[in-house]
């Protein structure tokens, strides 16, 4: 599979799997290079460093997902409509590319404060359709960031225990479930 790949990309996904595996304090270059068949000079024409290797992992692929989830939140309907396709979504990105999800998962705590705001990404997706349905009144008036962290929960959680071996099932066997508990967080 990784041999349909350019060098660039199967460099991301062996490194991915690494910092899935091992985490990313414990991979080095030298070790993604081995897992490519480089040598770890080489590795350096497409990535600075480590770190920017991990930084253009995250952003390029949590931006991608912000704008998939923006795509969601635009179909037309009411608020639980748009709600149920964001998590529907979500849900499929994890059954399309699991090792990417896990990734976003475990990396996330070291960049999502360098996301600004205002981009289209997950979080702010989704705070804006809550806040939007709140303000239209379509769901009950309250905190929609408390409200927004309570659905992006119910869909990372599952997530985090699948990658931790609790759960067998992946997120897109589970999503009739999990947007029947998004659905219920916001009534």
């Amino acid at each position: 599979m990784l041999e349909t790949y350019s060098p660039k990309e199967r460099i991301k996904r062996e490194a991915m799997r690494l910092f899935v595996e091992h985490g990313t304090d414990a991979v080095s270059m030298r070790d993604i290079a081995d897992a490519v068949g480089m040598k770890a000079p080489s590795l350096y024409a497409h990535f600075r460093s480590r770190e920017d290797l991990i930084g253009e992992l995250f952003h390029a692929s949590y931006a991608a997902y912000g704008r998939q989830l923006a795509n969601a939140a635009s179909v037309p309907g009411g608020f639980r409509q748009r709600l149920e396709a964001m998590v529907r979504v979500a849900c499929a990105l994890h059954a399309e590319d699991e090792l990417l999800f896990d990734f976003l998962l475990l990396t996330q705590h070291g960049f999502l404060r360098q996301v600004p705001q205002t981009e289209d990404n997950p979080v702010e997706v989704i705070c804006r359709t809550v806040a939007a349905a709140m303000a239209a009144g379509e769901i009950p008036s309250g905190n929609p960031t408390l409200i927004a962290g309570a659905v992006i929960g119910i869909i990372v959680q599952p997530a985090t225990f699948k990658l931790y071996g609790r759960l067998t099932q992946g997120l897109g066997e589970l999503a009739d479930e999990i947007v029947a508990l998004c659905l219920k967080v916001v009534s």
